[in-house]
């Protein structure tokens, strides 16, 4: 059998992690069983990624960091779950909470160390500043 290929989107993670409403975290629940079982594949962009730890923390839901990060890291661990660049998105997740800073920032910066960079040219010096292995530019 081959497996069904298809993606996701940010609301689809959303509904299983907050269980609501109901009806649609058992429908996610059950695609994420299909896909922990080898029947369903899904490919999931870094964005959606994004997008669940920034909805998790700024909106209806607001949990803190830590959490979000949390939960981002249990989807990019999820059997049947692919997401390009998983391993970078999972140190954000962690330096993201680490250090309370964005979590895009914090994808930039582990972005930066896998390709071996050091430097960044930015003007938000308050997080990443805070960042060891990043020295930052203003151009």
């Amino acid at each position: 059998m081959v497996a069904k290929k298809a993606s996701a989107d940010t609301c689809f993670f959303l509904r299983y992690l907050t269980g609501e409403p109901p009806d649609q975290a058992e429908k996610a629940e059950r695609v994420l069983r299909q896909a922990a079982a080898g029947e369903v594949v899904l490919t999931v962009p870094a964005m959606v990624i994004a997008e669940i730890v920034w909805t998790l923390e700024t909106s209806i839901f607001n949990l803190l960091k830590q959490e979000a990060s949390e939960k981002a890291i249990a989807i990019l661990n999820m059997p049947g779950v692919q997401v390009p660049n998983a391993r970078i998105l999972e140190e954000a997740a962690v330096l993201h909470a680490e250090l309370s800073i964005d979590f895009t920032d914090a994808y930039l910066a582990c972005f930066a160390r896998e390709k071996g960079l050091t430097d960044v040219y930015t003007f938000d010096k308050k997080h990443f500043s805070r960042i060891p292995w990043l020295h930052v530019l203003h151009g």
